[in-house]
């Protein structure tokens, strides 16, 4: 299973996604700049040990994953979902 985690680079992405990955779940952090998303999931693979993180563009993010978690504020909810609709 590959879980995406849009808007993954905030307050609580890295801590969700680390929590997944350590129970086996493949990771994609997504966020509105690939670069930031790509960034952040080295990171957190560096804590992990191992690569189950990687980073991507929302879109991607989305298109790529069997589940899909929002991260973003409320207020971006609309916005999010709107730049990732297929």
């Amino acid at each position: 299973m590959i879980v995406s985690i849009l808007g993954g680079t905030g307050e609580q992405g890295p801590g969700m996604a680390l929590r997944w990955a350590r129970a086996g779940v493949d990771i994609i952090i997504g966020s509105r700049q690939q670069a930031r998303a790509e960034t952040v999931a080295a990171e957190l693979n560096q804590e992990l040990g191992q690569t189950r993180i990687r980073g991507m563009a929302n879109a991607e993010a989305a298109a790529a994953a069997d589940v899909v978690a929002l991260t973003v504020p409320f207020s971006a909810h609309r916005s999010t979902l709107e730049s990732v609709q297929g």
